[in-house]
């Protein structure tokens, strides 16, 4: 499934819709979006069928910048996408602004549609939230994060 376009002022979106069926969409928890290779939960506010398409309303994306921001990206229900969030687990975590090795992903977790990885650090295991303004990127099995001060 993929965000097809924007619809409307108010961020709508469209999305393709082939193999899926509209009502899963409604009764699923979150869908996944990707960005930089990391799923990154959304909830559906609301949903309208139009053929093999649908124009769909997430929480949180209220105007058409933001909608633009989704066009072009892959979906996922919440069970394709916590098949895909095992691929996470043995990446090693690189701190982005200073470049060090902070540990290793040794699980992912859903706490409340927010997606989070514990990585085992020489200190203990720390929480970080995958999110799509701290996830920079994946490149040879590293994630480089922007990690908040404090955290690690």
């Amino acid at each position: 499934m993929k965000v097809l376009k924007s619809w409307g002022a108010s961020g709508q979106v469209v999305l393709s819709h082939p193999d899926i069926n509209p009502e899963d969409l409604k009764t699923q928890g979150p869908v996944f979006i990707e960005f930089d290779g990391l799923p990154v939960p959304f909830f559906i506010e609301s949903l309208q069928e139009k053929g093999n398409r649908c124009i769909v309303k997430f929480e949180d994306i209220d105007t058409l910048p933001e909608a633009e921001e989704l066009v072009g990206r892959e979906v996922t229900l919440g069970t394709e996408a916590e098949e895909d969030e095992d691929t996470l687990v043995g990446l090693r975590v690189r701190d982005a602004k200073s470049r060090r090795i902070i540990g290793e992903i040794v699980d992912m977790s859903d706490y409340g549609g927010n997606l989070v990885v514990t990585v085992e650090t020489d200190h203990g295991d720390v929480l970080l939230p995958v999110h799509e303004e701290l996830s920079v990127g994946i490149h040879d099995d590293i994630l480089t994060m922007d990690i908040p001060a404090g955290l690690v």
